[in-house]
C-alpha cells in the first residue's frame, strides 16, 4: 500500500539571469507554490520541476555556480518561495534537461541543496536523467528521446557535469550562431559521430556500473534501468535528415507540430510494465505541448507539463490565453488509488 502523497509538476521555466519573459514565469511561479502547495494540507507534498527549470548548460563548474547562484538572485520571490515550501518539509525534485544539465554536477546539486534547504538539504533532490515514484509515475525531461537533443552518456553529467561530453547535435548547431552555415553544418555531423561512439560506449561494462549505482538510487529493476537507457538510441542515417529538415522549417518560420503522446512514452511505459515496474504516469516537458493523453498498449496514462515561458507550442488553452500555466498533479490515497492529470493554472483564480 502506498504513502499517500500529493505531486505537483511543471516544467521548462527557464529561469535565467535576465527576466525579459512577457509570461514572467518567475513571477507567477511564487505565488502558485503560495496559493497552491503551501496552502494544501493533508498527505506528504512534493514539487517537481521536469527539466529546464534554468538556463544552466555549457558552463564550467565554477562558472555553473556562480550562474545558479545568479539566476536565484535574480528570482528573489522564487528562491523565497521554494525556500519556503522546503522549510515546511515540502520535498523539492529537480530533473534535469538539455537547458539545464549542468545541474546533474555533484557541487551545483549540493549548492542548491544548501540554499533552497540549508537545515535539511535532503529535502532537495536533482536527478540527472529521470525520477521514479515505484508504481505511482516516472517523470524526465524528453529530450532523451529526441535524436538532436540525446546525451546517450546522461549519467555521467553527474560526475563531472558536461566536461567530458560531446555536444548533442542541435546545441553543436547553436553553439556558433556567428559562424556561417556550412561551418555549423559541420559540427552538427560532427557531433553526430561523436553521439554514434557515445551510444557504443552505454553498451559497454563500465557504463553498466553507472546504470546499476542509478538503479539502486532510483529503487528500479537493473535491467529495465539498462533497458531504458537504450532505448531511444541515436543514429546518424535518421538524425541528419531530420536535423535538416528542422533548419529548413526553421528558416521558414514555421515548426514541427504535433499533438499525440510522442512514441517514446509508450516504449518508456511498456518497458516498465514488461519488468514488472510499471506505473500510472509517464510525464515529460521539453516539447512546449501541455498534453494529457492515454498510451498505446499500455495502462499508463502520459502528460506533458508544457512551458510556463511565452513560447508554447501545443494547441491547449495556454497558447490562446497567456495567463494559463499547465501543470500535472498525482494524488496517491492512503489505500493506494492513484489519481490526476494535467490541470492549468491561472493567478487570478479563473
Amino acid at each position: 500500500m502506498s504513502s499517500p502523497a500529493q505531486w505537483w509538476l511543471l516544467s521548462d521555466l527557464h529561469l535565467g539571469v535576465s527576466d525579459d519573459d512577457p509570461r514572467c514565469p518567475g513571477r507567477v511561479l511564487p505565488e502558485f507554490l503560495r496559493r497552491k502547495v503551501l496552502a494544501a494540507s493533508g498527505p506528504q507534498q512534493h514539487v517537481a520541476f521536469v527539466g529546464d527549470t534554468f538556463e544552466l548548460a555549457g558552463f564550467t563548474e565554477d562558472e555553473s555556480l556562480a550562474r545558479l547562484e545568479s539566476i536565484l538572485a535574480r528570482h528573489p520571490d522564487t528562491f523565497s518561495a521554494m525556500k519556503a515550501c522546503a522549510a515546511r518539509g515540502v520535498q523539492l525534485h529537480f530533473v534535469c534537461g538539455n537547458h539545464d544539465v549542468e545541474l546533474a554536477r555533484p557541487s551545483v546539486a549540493a549548492r542548491l541543496s544548501g540554499l533552497l534547504s540549508p537545515a535539511e538539504p535532503t529535502r532537495v533532490r536533482v536527478y540527472p536523467w529521470f525520477l521514479h515514484v515505484p508504481h505511482v509515475l516516472v517523470a524526465e525531461h524528453g529530450h532523451h528521446h529526441h535524436a538532436l537533443h540525446r546525451i546517450p552518456e546522461v549519467l555521467r553529467s553527474a560526475i563531472n557535469g558536461t566536461d567530458e561530453l560531446d555536444l548533442p547535435p542541435l546545441a553543436a548547431w547553436n553553439a556558433l550562431p556567428s559562424r556561417s552555415r556550412l561551418s555549423r553544418a559541420g559540427a552538427v555531423a560532427r557531433a553526430c559521430l561523436a553521439s554514434e561512439r557515445a551510444e557504443r560506449r552505454v553498451r559497454e561494462p563500465a557504463y553498466d556500473e553507472l546504470l546499476q549505482a542509478e538503479s539502486q538510487r532510483l529503487a528500479l529493476d537493473g535491467v529495465a534501468v539498462r533497458d531504458l537507457a537504450r532505448l531511444s538510441r541515436f543514429r546518424t542515417v535518421s538524425a541528419l535528415p531530420v536535423a535538416a529538415t528542422r533548419m529548413v522549417l526553421a528558416a521558414a518560420g514555421r515548426r514541427v507540430t504535433g499533438e499525440e503522446a510522442p512514441a517514446a512514452a509508450g516504449r518508456v511505459a511498456r518497458t516498465l510494465e514488461e519488468h514488472g515496474c510499471g506505473v500510472a504516469w509517464y510525464v515529460s516537458g521539453h516539447t512546449h505541448r501541455a498534453l494529457e493523453s492515454a498510451l498505446e498498449a499500455s495502462p499508463t496514462r502520459y502528460v506533458n507539463t508544457g512551458t510556463w515561458g511565452s513560447d508554447v507550442r501545443g494547441s491547449g488553452p495556454d497558447q490562446s490565453d497567456r495567463r494559463a500555466f499547465p501543470y500535472a498533479v498525482v494524488d496517491v490515497a492512503r489505500d493506494g488509488v492513484i489519481s490526476g492529470g494535467l490541470r492549468y493554472w491561472r493567478p487570478d483564480g479563473g
